[in-house]
């Protein structure tokens, strides 16, 4: 996949060093994708990683401190993640902290969060997800340089394949294409 260059400008900071920046141009509407990301009973049926979501709790109705927890399979191994919702502007962006898991990631990363933007362009979406987290110690500094970066590259690339797949299947409120002349 590769990154679209865009005018997007990121907002909301979060607190770890940025990590990864990746995006992809979806063709449905900006409406259809973004409450689709939003929504959490349809993550599992886009985010490949995301098995089921099996609570949330709180928030406002714009989702703003909502917290979810998911079960999630990464690498073959299962497990769960918790994360609240720390930043909301409909149709916008959307940014997101990782409050737990069961993978190590907390005593790992420092400050693990993600954004994801949404910006119109032409009948589509231009969506990009931002990464978040500073290595907590020298140790998970190697991993991160090593590995780490690259296999949440990779996770973060198939979330966004998944989102364009539902979000540009018919009966999502996206356009069909086009027919050939």
């Amino acid at each position: 996949m590769e990154a679209i260059v865009s005018h997007m400008q990121p907002i909301h900071r979060m607190t770890g060093k940025k990590q990864l920046e990746r995006e992809l141009l979806v063709n449905a509407p900006l409406d259809t994708t973004y409450e689709l990301f939003m929504d959490n009973s349809r993550l599992a049926s886009w985010a490949p990683v995301v098995d089921a979501v099996v609570s949330e709790s709180g928030g406002d109705d714009l989702g703003l401190g909502r917290t979810r927890t998911c079960n999630v399979t990464l690498d073959g191994r299962r497990g769960n993640m918790v994360e609240k919702v720390v930043d909301v502007v409909p149709y916008e962006r959307a940014s997101f902290v990782v409050v737990d898991d069961s993978f190590g990631f907390n005593r790992m990363l420092k400050d693990y969060g993600f954004t994801a933007q949404f910006e119109a362009a032409g009948g589509g979406t231009r969506v990009r997800i931002e990464t978040f987290y500073t290595p907590a110690n020298p140790i998970a500094a190697v991993m991160n340089m090593v590995m780490m970066r690259r296999k949440f590259r990779g996770v973060v690339d198939s979330l966004l394949a998944g989102l364009a797949a539902q979000a540009e299947r018919p009966g999502n409120g996206a356009k069909p294409p086009k027919p050939a002349d």
